[in-house]
């Protein structure tokens, strides 16, 4: 057995268990010590302690005995130079010689430590980061979305009103606007590129846009946005290849005079639903397929939707990110069907408690599953 013991690459100390003196000691655990295995076996396991750590030496030994065996590594071993060494080590109950013994297997663990130490720094330093970004991410946010027409400012000139807005990633590729002009009202909904920084800083522009559009007087709804497709393919016309492809924005349009109660709608790839009470089901209205950004081909206009509508109509426009979540039993999108039926037999509600009946339709549906795209769906009651 000593011989297997003294060829083990891991130190190796047999100590008495009443007294600690080291009974044997392999050469893996000389050289690890500093000194020679004769050395060690004239002394006891305490010595290769620092009197500091005595006490819990003698806990840990009385540990390995009560339990049988134990791992520990909150004890160092001192060197013969005086060093601390750093261990991990495996007691176990044995005999020795036929008397009680504990044997202790010993491993250096020096390198491990200061990989874990160089791990805990580089995580902290990667969590410091983060914190970072989340912060300027959460100050984005709040530029967004003072850049965001509030409630009060939409029920100025509708009914009721609710907004459904859930970013994937603090910030969103979404947004919805409104602005006056005269007795006119302008609301529309857009879904950018992308989804967090990306698509929010493409959303910034589109804000910007439509406020320079509709401040030059261009109230028309198709006008609008033909308007604001020029003015993002100018403002985008630096970009090469692929990435002139990619970037733009869908968009639903409406224009609703105050005054005589006209309303008209215009869309890019995004529906406008309309709810009148008592309707059996909804009626859609639906957008044009030329994007707000590159097309190859020719480029049709948009067209102009004049609207007939009656008090307590309800106007409705989303984003694509509420039809596309995955979840359900089977994982699958919600769809655009899921989203009429849901907002049809929820329409008799007030708005501000169909918003929230809406809100927990979709989470239900999403349950454990990551919001794929961000989530924005309004409602307007005339």
């Amino acid at each position: 057995i000593e011989r297997i013991v003294d060829q083990a690459n891991d130190a190796i100390i047999v100590i008495d268990f009443v007294s600690g003196q080291i009974y044997h000691a392999n050469p893996s655990a000389a050289e690890m010590l500093g000194r020679t295995v004769d050395e060690l076996q004239g002394m006891t396991v305490f010595d290769l302690h620092f009197p500091e750590d005595l006490h819990v030496s003698a806990e840990r030994i009385a540990d390995v005995w009560g339990k049988g065996g134990l791992v520990y590594d909150d004890i160092p071993f001192r060197t013969a130079q005086g060093a601390k060494l750093p261990v991990e080590c495996s007691g176990k109950v044995t005999e020795y010689q036929g008397k009680p013994a504990v044997v202790i297997h010993a491993r250096d663990i020096t390198e491990r430590l200061r990989l874990q130490r160089e791990v805990a720094e580089k995580s902290a330093l990667v969590e410091q980061q983060n914190n970072d970004m989340r912060s300027g991410l959460r100050y984005a946010q709040g530029i967004q979305t003072g850049m965001l027409p509030t409630l009060g400012e939409l029920r100025a000139s509708f009914a009721d009103v609710f907004v459904s807005n859930k970013p994937r990633d603090i910030v969103s590729g979404d947004f919805h606007w409104s602005a006056r002009s005269g007795n006119k009202v302008v609301v529309a909904v857009a879904d950018c590129t992308g989804h967090g920084v990306p698509g929010a800083m493409l959303s910034m522009t589109g804000i910007a846009l439509l406020q320079q559009v509709v401040g030059r007087g261009i109230i028309a709804a198709d006008r609008i946005l033909m308007e604001l497709r020029a003015e993002l393919l100018r403002t985008l016309a630096h970009q090469e290849g692929a990435g002139a492809i990619r970037d733009g924005m869908t968009i639903g349009l409406i224009v609703r005079d105050l005054g005589s109660g006209n309303t008209e709608y215009a869309g890019s790839l995004c529906p406008l639903y309309l709810l009148r009470k008592g309707a059996s089901e909804l009626k859609e209205i639906k957008g044009d397929r030329v994007p707000i950004g590159f097309q190859d081909g020719l480029v049709n206009a948009y067209e102009r939707h004049a609207l007939q509508l009656e008090p307590g109509d309800r106007l409705y426009m989303s984003s694509d990110g509420f039809a596309d979540q995955f979840g359900g039993p089977d994982g699958k999108k919600l769809k655009s069907s899921v989203l009429k039926r849901l907002l049809h037999s929820t329409g008799d509600r007030p708005m501000e408690e169909q918003g929230r009946a809406l809100e927990a339709a979709f989470n239900d549906w999403r349950g454990e599953h990551d919001q794929v795209d961000d989530v924005l769906l309004i409602g307007l009651q005339l």
